[in-house]
């Protein structure tokens, strides 16, 4: 009885200690986040709906650029800023939104592949100093994100029942109060 104690209390401690061991599973991918962000579809028709977007703006950044270079007066020289300037502001404002609505799909798209393929988490390639190829999961989100298709179109400004400040009314001056005797009149 003495031996088999001893005995029991080691067993029960090497399989305690061996469950304590065993580390859960982990599944990771590696994705090089800048060709998958880049080389797709959708990535594709987002520059193709800047460029489209933009030509106009261009085109008539350009006249006011050649109008200020055969007549250099103020006027074309302010005319080209303000083209300049709204080419710029309007551009910058359109690729910022753009790129957010490229961005919210891509993370959208490696959140569902993580969970459908059960992986842990998903490492940018560019974090990781080594890795294997089986761990690369760039082709699939690239295949992914061909799948997803979003409207460019920017939406409306909201629309307001109270009139443009041309259709306002201007304000009509008070007419001048006359004096009681002896005092000033006012307005």
């Amino acid at each position: 009885m003495k031996r088999i104690l001893p005995l029991f209390l080691v067993a029960a401690l090497v399989l305690g200690l061996s469950a304590c061991n065993q580390e859960p599973s982990v599944k990771i991918g590696v994705v090089d986040e800048a060709a998958a962000f880049k080389d797709n579809k959708l990535a594709t028709e987002a520059m193709a709906h800047l460029q489209e977007m933009g030509k106009p703006l261009q085109e008539k950044a350009e006249a006011a650029y050649k109008a200020m270079q055969a007549d250099q007066t103020e006027e074309t020289v302010a005319a080209y800023k303000l083209a300049m300037g709204e080419l710029q502001n309007t551009m910058t404002a359109e690729q910022q939104r753009v790129v957010g609505l490229v961005d919210a799909k891509f993370n959208e798209v490696l959140d569902n592949y993580r969970k459908e393929k059960g992986l842990t988490l998903i490492l940018s390639r560019q974090a990781i100093i080594a890795s294997s190829e089986t761990v690369d999961i760039t082709k699939d989100i690239v295949a992914a994100m061909d799948k997803v298709q979003v409207d460019f179109t920017r939406p409306e400004a909201p629309k307001t029942d109270a009139p443009t400040p041309e259709a306002a009314p201007a304000p009509a001056e008070a007419p001048a109060k006359t004096a009681p005797e002896g005092g000033e009149a006012t307005k």
